[in-house]
């Protein structure tokens, strides 16, 4: 049996073609709106994502500070210690170096007074030689 249209005559090619462009501009309508919020809710889905990601990241920059800080913290007090032991070293030296130089005196010293000694001794035995005859 062939098909008859609403004014109850039979369908034509035309009419055919009519209601199939509708049909499909109706389907493609709906697939369209279908695939764009599903589109759409990957979207939504994915920037869900990208916040977490971005707290991750704002939480390791945190981390990373406080890491920074610490590590300030610690360059600071090995400067410090540094600081201390080369006070300590220079403080040393100065005793070294007035210590060399205070033997050099007492070695000066010892020595005027060996001499003037070994002069002394020479000069007695003259005299106990003199003395003797």
């Amino acid at each position: 049996m062939l098909g008859k249209n609403k004014d109850n005559q039979f369908v034509t090619k035309k009419d055919l073609e009519e209601t199939l462009e509708k049909t499909l501009d109706k389907a493609l309508a709906s697939q369209s709106k279908v695939i764009l919020e599903a589109v759409d809710y990957g979207f939504r889905k994915n920037d869900k994502k990208f916040e977490g990601i971005d707290r991750q990241f704002e939480v390791a920059a945190e981390r990373f500070d406080k890491i920074d800080k610490k590590f300030e913290k610690v360059d600071e007090q090995i400067k410090e210690k540094f600081d201390k032991v080369l006070s300590g070293q220079d403080k040393i030296c100065k005793q070294l170096t007035d210590l060399q130089t205070e033997n050099k005196s007492g070695m000066k010293i010892y020595k005027r007074q060996d001499k003037k000694l070994e002069n002394h001794k020479r000069r007695i035995e003259r005299l106990e030689l003199k003395l003797s005859v």
